[in-house]
């Protein structure tokens, strides 16, 4: 899927990918559309997963922690063995029932990220870099390889105490509708 898209997912070609028959994978799945159901439903599932996994503790080490299962992930998506974003959301630009689930789950994604790292601009930076780093390699596949240093510098970023002072300060809303208002701030 993360590949092909959806239209790849094919019960003969994944039977002979793995070594085993069409009735075997019907053994397990009733047709490819449980199977394709299946693999929405983890992705939709997974950033709770990955928050408990983060533990407790102070936003630091819980942040770090969360960058930390998240290259961990992108290392399985690769492999194919976790859900793949990338494969998700181009699944959910052709198809509308998905669009609309994505669209729900990233929803609450930004609601759980936000009970788990506070302040919902923080949130919405720290999604959208995750949105582009997935975009990106789709499209430069060997950007992927550098996730490790983008993962280090959001780290930084999302660590440093001002940040939260800033991005509040920011938070407020344009003085005229539509407006956008860009605001520099000298240090």
């Amino acid at each position: 899927m993360l590949r092909g898209g959806t239209e790849a997912v094919r019960v003969e070609k994944l039977a002979r990918a793995l070594g085993v028959t069409k009735g075997s994978f019907y053994w397990h799945f009733q047709d490819r559309d449980e199977l394709l159901e299946l693999l929405l439903r983890e992705w939709e599932s997974e950033v709770a997963e990955i928050l408990s996994q983060a533990g407790r503790g102070d936003e630091r080490k819980k942040v770090h922690r969360l960058v930390r299962l998240l290259e961990r992930r992108v290392k399985l998506s690769e492999a194919g063995k976790a859900p793949s974003d990338a494969a998700i959301f181009a699944w959910a630009s052709v198809d509308r029932a998905v669009a609309r689930r994505v669209n729900k789950a990233e929803e609450e994604r930004i609601e759980l990220l936000k009970h788990f790292m506070g302040g919902r601009d923080r949130i919405e930076l720290f999604y959208l870099v995750w949105l582009g780093f997935v975009a990106r390699g789709q499209r430069v596949p060997e950007s992927r390889k550098r996730f490790p240093e983008i993962a280090q510098l959001l780290l930084e970023l999302l660590s440093e105490p001002r940040t939260k002072r800033r991005m509040q300060q920011r938070s407020r809303k344009p003085k005229a509708s539509g407006e956008l208002v860009l605001r520099h701030r000298a240090e």
